[in-house]
């Protein structure tokens, strides 16, 4: 399905907006555009579709109108009961947060929602300690408004864990079948995610260990204003264990730098005893899942040609001998 500027200007017309200048910015699991009015208000428009995945119903549940609606209700909640700054929405015409716009396209409706823009700029180049302090500072108090919130009846979004694990590493067999990567890499990744599956069984949900997580608060998906650290783009905010929001954030920080990060985080909220295995574990995990998003679409393949055989020495092969690889000096 085609997501042009026409279409978003359709789906504008459901808000009290006007003469609004429209800027395109991406194509993943959403397809986004920023909104200015005339008076310099921004917005963030949401059309909840995007790159489509060849793994049945991996993306799907995402895009369900009550996931959409889950995931606003614990921003507006976010916003009301902390200081945090984050996307709050806007709601339309008729007071709803989810819009239905029809598309001549297949006769078919698309769901968007519209989010206040968050001020700030994304980081230019690696991150500084005390960057990476405040980060962990911003994650511990998500979590920390999570274990208390109480979610609304009716509310739903997806889970992540072992099914969706498994369902990740059957999407991956995609990038063997197209020559993108080796069945013995592929392989490795299988036994790791495994592991990782039979970990998370092992586990037990509680309100201390368990939540409405982030998920996906990796580089992209913060910004800077001055000194405070800002969330953005919760579409992938879901239940799942603390640690696995960890886990999946510290991917893309320097080694050298991921100490800080427990050290801002534990100023708010402490950490169980064994944090730094199951950290290790849910990294795993979140890199399993992250490919599997990426392997929906031909312009990573060459990326992911590269990537894969070096996550496969220098993360899996580790954590399948019992090797620390995310905590060296």
């Amino acid at each position: 399905m085609i997501i042009d500027e026409e279409l978003a200007q359709t789906a504008l017309t459901h808000y009290d907006l006007s003469n609004v200048q429209l800027t395109f910015l991406q194509r993943s699991q959403n397809t986004t555009f920023r909104v200015e009015t005339p008076t310099k208000d921004k917005f963030l428009l949401r059309f909840h579709a995007g790159i489509e995945t060849a793994g049945e119903g991996l993306q799907e549940a995402w895009k369900e109108p009550s996931a959409i609606e889950s995931e606003l209700l614990w921003l507006n909640a976010l916003a009301q009961d902390t200081e945090l700054t984050v996307p709050q929405p806007v709601p339309n015409r008729l007071g709803e947060w989810v819009t239905s716009v029809a598309t001549t396209e297949l006769g078919t409706s698309i769901f968007c929602s519209l989010l206040q823009w968050i001020e700030g700029e994304h980081l230019d180049g690696e991150p500084t300690a005390q960057q990476i302090r405040q980060l962990g500072i911003l994650m511990a108090k998500l979590h920390q408004h999570s274990s208390s919130w109480l979610s609304p009846v009716g509310f739903s979004r997806p889970s992540h864990n072992a099914e969706q694990l498994l369902a990740a590493t059957s999407q991956l067999g995609v990038l063997v079948q197209n020559g993108t990567i080796s069945s013995d890499d592929y392989q490795m990744f299988q036994k790791a995610a495994t592991q990782v599956q039979e970990f998370i069984l092992s586990l037990q949900q509680t309100r201390d260990s368990w939540g409405i997580i982030h998920a996906d608060l990796h580089q992209g998906n913060y910004v800077l204003y001055g000194e405070e650290v800002r969330p953005i783009d919760f579409s992938r905010c879901g239940f799942g264990f603390y640690l696995y929001d960890i886990g999946q954030s510290l991917g893309n920080v320097e080694a050298s730098l991921r100490w800080h990060f427990f050290e801002g985080y534990t100023t708010v909220r402490a950490l169980p005893a064994n944090y730094r295995s199951a950290v290790e574990a849910f990294f795993v995990g979140s890199t399993v899942e992250n490919f599997a998003f990426l392997s929906a679409n031909p312009q990573e393949y060459e990326w992911l040609s590269r990537a894969v055989p070096y996550v496969v020495e220098n993360h899996l092969l580790p954590y399948l001998h019992c090797e620390t690889f995310l905590f060296l000096r």
